[in-house]
C-alpha cells in the first residue's frame, strides 16, 4: 500500500494602501505702510548791513547829500573866517596910534604856519549791522502701520490601509493507493 500525501501552505494576501498627506501653505506676510519723517524749516534771510560812508567821506568820496550838506559848512566856516581876518585887519588898521602899518599885516600874513595832514587809512571804520532772525523748527514724525496677515496650513489627509485576505487556503490531501503487489505472508 502506498499513502501519497499532498499538501498546500495557505497564503495570506495582504493589499496596502500607505497613508497620504498633503499640505498647502500659504506664507505669513506682514503689510507696513510708512509715512516718511519731514521736517520744515523757515527762517528769513540774514541780513548784513555795511554803512562805509564815513569811510568814504574821510578819503573825500561823498554821496550828493553828504557833499553837500560837507561843503554847505566848510563854506560856512570859510566865510566866517575870512569875515573874522578881515575885520581883525581892518581894527588893527584902524588904531594907528598903535602904530601899525600895512607892511605889518602883510608880514603876519606870511608868517602864518601851514599844517598837512597825510591820511591812508579812514580814521573811522565801517558801520556794520548783521540781523539775523530765528529758524522756526517743524517736526513730523513718520508713522509705520503694521497690518499682519497670518499663514495659513491647508492639509489633505488619508489614512492608510492594510486588507488582509487569504490567498490560497491550506489543506492536507493523503491518498491510499494499493500497490500492484500484494504480498502475502
Amino acid at each position: 500500500m502506498e499513502l501519497r500525501i499532498e499538501q498546500q501552505y495557505a497564503q495570506i494576501g495582504l493589499n496596502t494602501q500607505k497613508p497620504f498627506l498633503a499640505l498647502q501653505t500659504t506664507l505669513p506676510r506682514v503689510e507696513l505702510q510708512t509715512d516718511l519723517p519731514r521736517v520744515k524749516l523757515q527762517s528769513e534771510r540774514s541780513r548784513l548791513s555795511i554803512d562805509q560812508s564815513q569811510c568814504f567821506a574821510d578819503a573825500g568820496r561823498r554821496n550828493v547829500s553828504q557833499f553837500r550838506d560837507y561843503y554847505r559848512e566848510y563854506s560856512q566856516s570859510c566865510g566866517y573866517q575870512a569875515i573874522v581876518k578881515i575885520s581883525s585887519e581892518g581894527d588893527m588898521l584902524g588904531h594907528l596910534e598903535k602904530g601899525i602899518t600895512i607892511e605889518d599885516l602883510a608880514a603876519s600874513a606870511m608868517d602864518s604856519d601851514l599844517d598837512y595832514n597825510v591820511a591812508a587809512v579812514p580814521s573811522q571804520p565801517p558801520h556794520i549791522e548783521f540781523h539775523t532772525s530765528p529758524v522756526n523748527v517743524d517736526f513730523i514724525p513718520g508713522t509705520v502701520h503694521i497690518q499682519a496677515v497670518p499663514g495659513q496650513v491647508e492639509n489633505q489627509f488619508q489614512w492608510g490601509k492594510v486588507e488582509i485576505y487569504l490567498r490560497q487556503k491550506n489543506y492536507v490531501k493523503i491518498d491510499w493507493l494499493p500497490s500492484k503487489h500484494d504480498y502475502k505472508a
